[in-house]
């Protein structure tokens, strides 16, 4: 339904207006919707404007959108188009990222936020703006905009790991090492200023459940700023990893990937991370190889703990033979390959076969909210693993804006009166809803499918490097036989750290500081 056109703001909508200041958003709300889609007398741009605004007082943030989003697709022939950048901006504060905020916030041009009116949301601005562009790979103008986010602003520590991970991309190593420790020093200094505290409104929300807070659409996926910030430096700990990593600095990279907790949902990307630090060591200290070499089996046998796994870190098989192959090995090299081969080659299988069951996007998301409550009848070990594949982060903030427009339209809607239910405002809010709800599941599939498609893609191509790994195995294990025993380094403990020896049990205190014994048999080893 289109709204009609601007006029004179006639008094019914004056008083509307003054009924919005007075905090009477559903009454205002009553009277905008007539005069931006009825033709009742009044200016109609300026109604349609308005009504998103009480939308969005109202809690219908999802229902606010919709009708902002009418605005946008005018363009700037709209005279509140301008207007319509700040409350997109107070938008993406209230909803999950999945919503698509970002991609109407791109539709501004960078010199649109010079408007004087945007002084106090400025800062949000250059960040979203350059969220969108990076997300849409323009990446030189994601570095301007993301570069102008001042220090002192809220949005200074994700605007620096977002303006590194272009930097990065863009080849720019020292650019990038910079952004990102800006983004440690930063969270270095609000620790300083601000302690432990938190107000009593994000204590509370820490203390709910998940499912009470889908119960009450509260994003369960999107962090207050301080838990968002935590993330950033655990993100920025692993991406300086990488850098250094890259250049052959596989010390000062292990420094990074160790300084993730084990509280972390990154954590067992840095152990991962870490294996490979680990290994290329023995290039830099060949004296020390088998220490490196025993560290780099102590992070893969942590990754292999029971607690983690439907986790998928196929790669760390593949690695461990690797391991095992240059310390000459190669019956435990191949076996590790066989582990690969009946373990990830079959979870490929499955995971295709999850895909060809849903062939459309609509059906995947309908079976993945199955899985992800682990009601899908899929085979056990199958559902567990796929619902791990589901458990990307971003992913998740498209599962969660299915969940406000199921809140708004179920239980936020019945709150109103029957006035507002009963006329032509509910009717709009309930149609936009209904589409905005069936898009949100259309494109969650699609990009459940994608997650899940890049796992099998994974999988694929580490497949064929197994199989130049097993070529090399079997060829050294027709012409040497069985192993021999050989020289193995006793590790010393550090001086935080004590020996025990590993008798088939993991210990979670343990978990990260493994060593894995094993001795070099190779000639002159």
């Amino acid at each position: 339904m289109a709204p009609g056109a601007a006029g004179q703001p006639s008094a019914e909508q004056n008083q509307a207006e003054e009924a919005y200041k007075a905090e009477n958003y559903e009454a205002a709300a009553l009277v905008f919707y007539k005069i931006a889609y009825e033709g009742a007398g009044g200016d109609a741009t300026r109604g349609q404007f308005w009504l998103g605004k009480s939308l969005f007082q109202l809690g219908f943030f999802a229902g606010s959108l919709a009708v902002f989003d009418e605005i946008v697709q005018v363009g700037p022939s709209h005279p509140y188009h301008q207007l319509t950048l700040p409350w997109l901006a107070s938008l993406s504060r209230k909803l999950p990222e999945g919503a698509g905020v970002l991609e109407k916030v791109g539709t501004y041009r960078p010199q649109d936020l010079e408007n004087e009116a945007f002084d106090s949301v400025r800062d949000e601005l250059y960040f979203l703006l350059g969220r969108y562009h990076y997300g849409n790979g323009d990446l030189g103008q994601a570095i301007a905009l993301l570069s102008q986010v001042p220090r002192e602003s809220d949005y200074f520590i994700p605007a620096q790991y977002f303006l590194g991970v272009a930097e990065t991309r863009e080849f720019h190593g020292p650019e990038a090492v910079e952004a990102f420790k800006n983004v440690l020093r930063k969270n270095a200094e609000l620790r300083q200023m601000q302690g432990k505290k938190k107000n009593r409104e994000t204590r509370k929300l820490a203390r709910m459940s998940d499912k009470k807070k889908r119960r009450l659409g509260i994003s369960t996926a999107e962090l207050d700023f301080a838990d968002q910030n935590q993330r950033f430096e655990e993100l920025a700990n692993i991406a300086l990893g990488y850098i250094f990593y890259q250049v052959g600095k596989f010390d000062t990279s292990l420094k990074y990937f160790n300084k993730i907790s084990i509280q972390s949902p990154y954590w067992l990307d840095a152990v991962f991370a870490a294996s490979w630090s680990e290994f290329r060591l023995v290039e830099v200290e060949p004296d020390n190889a088998n220490r490196h070499y025993q560290k780099t089996l102590g992070y893969i046998h942590t990754l292999n703990a029971p607690f983690f796994f439907d986790y998928l870190y196929p790669e760390g098989l593949i690695l461990k033979a690797v391991t095992y192959y240059f310390n000459c090995r190669y019956a435990s090299a191949k076996a590790s390959i066989d582990e690969f081969n009946s373990r990830y080659v079959q979870t490929k299988q499955d995971l295709s076969a999850l895909l060809n069951q849903a062939p459309e996007d609509y059906q995947l998301f309908e079976l993945s909210v199955k899985i992800r409550e682990g009601t899908s009848d899929l085979e056990p070990f199958v559902e567990m693993v796929a619902r791990k594949s589901l458990q990307d982060k971003t992913l998740e903030k498209y599962y969660d804006y299915v969940n406000r427009l199921v809140y708004e339209q179920e239980t936020r809607f019945k709150e109103m009166s029957g006035e507002f239910q009963g006329g032509g405002l509910g009717e709009l809010l309930l149609e936009n809803l209904d589409l905005s709800l069936s898009i949100a599941k259309e494109r969650t599939g699609a990009q459940a499918r994608q997650r899940i498609s890049a796992q099998i893609a994974e999988i694929k191509n580490l497949e064929k490097e197994a199989i130049k790994v097993e070529y090399e195995i079997v060829e050294k294990l027709k012409k040497l036989g069985d192993e021999s025993a050989g020289d193995e380094e006793k590790i010393k403990p550090g001086p935080e750290e004590e020996r025990y020896n590993y008798n088939g049990e993991y210990w979670q205190d343990e978990l990260g500081y493994y060593y894995y014994r094993v001795t070099s048999v190779c000639a002159g080893g």
